[in-house]
C-alpha cells in the first residue's frame, strides 16, 4: 500500500535540470561537431480550440508544444550559443572522396 503522502508529492526531476546551454552542449557532443558555433533550435507545434475548466466556461484557447529539437548554425552569438571547438575538442572526421570511374 503507497503513503499518502507519496501521492500527493509532485514528482522530481531524476537529476539536475538542464539549461539552454548545456542541452547545446550535450547535442554537440551526440553529433560529433568539434566545429562552428551553435545555438539550440527548437520546432514549437500550435494548437487551437475551445478550452476551459467547465463546458460552460471554454475560451478560445491555444496550445503550444515542442515537437522537435536541434542544432543551427550561427555566426551571431548569444547567451546561449556553444562553440562547439571549446565543449568538443577534436579532429573532426575526414571524408573520403569518392574515386571517379571513366
Amino acid at each position: 500500500m503507497q503513503d499518502t503522502n507519496e501521492i500527493i508529492q509532485s514528482p522530481k526531476a531524476v537529476a539536475p535540470v538542464l539549461s539552454l546551454r548545456d542541452l547545446t552542449e550535450l547535442l554537440i557532443k551526440h553529433y560529433g561537431i568539434h566545429e562552428g558555433k551553435y545555438d539550440l533550435l527548437m520546432e514549437f507545434q500550435i494548437g487551437t480550440g475551445m478550452f476551459g475548466p467547465t463546458p460552460e466556461a471554454t475560451l478560445p484557447s491555444a496550445l503550444v508544444g515542442i515537437s522537435k529539437i536541434g542544432l543551427m548554425p550561427t555566426r551571431v552569438e548569444s547567451a546561449t550559443t556553444v562553440d562547439a571547438a571549446i565543449v568538443n575538442p577534436g579532429k573532426p572526421k575526414k571524408t573520403r572522396k569518392k574515386k571517379v570511374e571513366d
